[in-house]
């Protein structure tokens, strides 16, 4: 039986099924993670008529929560073979969800409703160029629900404060030496700056919302009496560590290569 490698170790597929399984039934069952935070932006428009892209699957449960929440067509796409195989394995392909990888896919024009994208823009050396092929393979009116981390936090403050020359060249040195596209971090947006990058690419915003709070705000938000109501408070709910946006395409656009 083939081993596949998981986090630093190799397991059998059917440890890997029970796996991937445990990680997202953990995921789905807490109010404060962005997996089930993020699903309150679900349009209502969606049907088992719908067609899914799930850009940067992963593991694969966010194709098949779609899947089983819709019965509608959804293709899950991913950089990482490996991944891929875990997601097969897990939920398996049929007729109606479909994982395939990045390098054979083929972007088809004006195909999707959904376009589902999370904690992958924030890896990409061209974001422009990301959002316009979105732009392009989603249908006149339909929706982009994209989710990726906050800049605006209390770890990010913290360690810009401690940032120093010294800390600057080590940090280049390692990314030089042992960049790796699926974990390293190469953008970073506020919640303001990224709507102006998404609506310059075609995106009309729908709704934001700010997903799993900082410690900060999660204490806060159990103070007796008021802690609601202080939680509620743009200082604390917008110092999450990931946001998710819906936008509706609003234009066709095309981003070019020197743009």
């Amino acid at each position: 039986m083939n081993k596949i490698f998981h986090d630093g170790k190799y397991y059998s597929e059917l440890e890997i099924k029970e796996i991937v399984k445990r990680y997202y039934q953990s995921a789905f069952s807490r109010k404060i993670d962005r997996h089930v935070q993020m699903q309150t932006l679900f349009p209502d428009t969606l049907d088992n008529k719908s067609k899914i892209l799930d850009y940067g699957c992963g593991m694969g449960g966010v194709s098949q929560l779609f899947y089983d929440r819709y019965g509608c067509n959804v293709d899950g796409v991913d950089i990482s073979e490996n991944e891929l195989i875990k997601a097969k394995i897990a939920f398996g392909d049929n007729a109606k969800l479909n994982f395939l990888l990045l390098s054979q896919f083929g972007f088809p024009k004006n195909t999707y409703d959904l376009v589902f994208s999370s904690q992958v823009i924030e890896h990409v050396h061209n974001p422009g160029n990301y959002l316009s092929n979105i732009n392009n393979m989603l249908k006149n009116d339909g929706y982009l629900l994209i989710g990726l981390p906050n800049i605006v936090n209390i770890n990010y403050l913290i360690n810009l404060i401690l940032f120093s020359n010294k800390r600057a060249i080590k940090t280049s040195k390692k990314i030089l030496n042992s960049y790796n596209k699926a974990s390293d971090h190469i953008n970073g947006w506020d919640p303001f700056h990224f709507i102006n990058l998404c609506s310059s690419c075609g995106f009309e915003l729908v709704k934001y919302i700010p997903t799993e709070e900082t410690p900060i705000s999660f204490f806060l938000q159990r103070i007796p009496f008021i802690g609601k109501y202080i939680y509620r408070l743009p200082f604390t709910t917008r110092l999450s560590y990931t946001m998710f946006f819906l936008f509706k395409k609003s234009k066709n656009i095309k981003i070019n290569i020197n743009d």
